[in-house]
């Protein structure tokens, strides 16, 4: 089950519900979601119908940027105090990350370096059903929220955001908190800042607490971990798509801290294969970059692991039966 943590659910929910007077009251809300499902997490697909359905009735096609307001460590569990005790910002973004499954499961993340910029994505890993802009946009704004309520001294703006959802008739709420580099129908959401700005201190940084809560994160994502091995490879096969990394079974294993035969053994519990996780991923990711963004179709058989058009063709008529041109035109017409 895809799925969000109670406590960040219920940031986004309190971000949208003072727009909306007829929702129902939020401990009830999360109580009626969460009643039937242990550990407690509330269902992806039910926070983001949720907050579309609050958007729709509200009219505010910028309702998401509302959850920035309540950006606070305290909405990421154990990984808040991680957060919190991590030197810089940089430090901060690599665990949220590496322990992203804390927050919610059905979407990965991942950071890409360079010299001089920290860029900061996620996408979610089953891309059938689109999220709506107002969840984007929320998880966008709460995540921003979050760095700049660790580093306060600043506020720092990225230096460009990536949204998978098509151009707004508006942006200037979006460029007030974003920055006026903004793109959009990306195959991924993503804010990109400088790398000055990943640089910058903690300001609740202590040394001391940080082995702690380092340890204390470790055992709670360990105890996550044990029930997700699927869920947590098909992420990791979706972030090394992104980053053109490599998609060898010792590649991803080294991703998730397993070796190869943890790795098999877990997945084998599962009744999952490993190279045909990799095939499911690769079609999903394929339907997801011909129906959403305007990339051609030798970028998308690029970005999707094959190193020439022909296999595209041939795995998107052994997905879709047809080819990728003829999916993509048959979908949108």
């Amino acid at each position: 089950m895809q799925s969000i943590s109670p406590a960040f659910a219920l940031a986004l929910i309190e971000a949208v519900s003072g727009a909306d007077k007829t929702i129902e009251p939020l401990a009830v809300t999360l109580t009626k979601i969460a009643a039937s499902f242990t550990p407690a997490r509330i269902p992806l697909h039910e926070l983001s119908r949720l907050i579309e359905d609050t958007q729709k009735r509200t009219g505010d096609d910028d309702l998401g940027l509302r959850a920035y307001e309540k950006a606070h460590p305290g909405h990421l569990g154990a990984l808040g105090y991680a957060t919190m005790s991590s030197a810089t910002l940089g430090e901060a973004m690599a665990r949220m990350v590496e322990h992203q499954t804390m927050i919610g499961t059905g979407f990965c993340m991942f950071l890409d370096c360079t010299a001089s910029t920290l860029r900061m994505a996620g996408l979610p890993v089953s891309p059938q059903n689109p999220l709506p802009r107002a969840f984007v946009d929320a998880v966008a704004s709460i995540t921003l929220g979050l760095l700049h309520w660790l580093a306060p001294s600043v506020r720092m703006t990225p230096v460009r955001g990536e949204f998978t959802y098509e151009r707004p008739r508006d942006t200037r709420r979006l460029e007030q908190l974003f920055g006026t580099d903004l793109r959009f129908s990306c195959p991924v959401n993503a804010l990109t800042f400088r790398r000055a700005d990943a640089d910058r201190a903690v300001a609740t940084f202590d040394p001391s607490l940080r082995q702690i809560h380092d340890q204390y994160l470790k055992r709670c994502q360990a105890e996550q971990n044990s029930n997700s091995v699927t869920a947590r490879t098909t992420g990791a096969i979706l972030q090394h798509l992104n980053q053109a990394r490599p998609l060898g079974m010792e590649d991803i294993a080294k991703t998730l801290g397993l070796s190869t035969h943890q790795l098999i053994r877990s997945l084998d519990k599962d009744g999952q294969r490993f190279q045909k996780l990799v095939d499911i991923v690769k079609q999903q990711h394929s339907h997801h970059l011909l129906m959403n963004t305007s990339l051609s179709l030798k970028q998308i058989s690029y970005s999707v692991g094959f190193k020439n058009p022909s296999a595209f063709n041939k795995a998107c008529e052994r997905w879709f039966g047809v080819t990728p041109g003829t999916y993509r035109r048959n979908r949108k017409a």
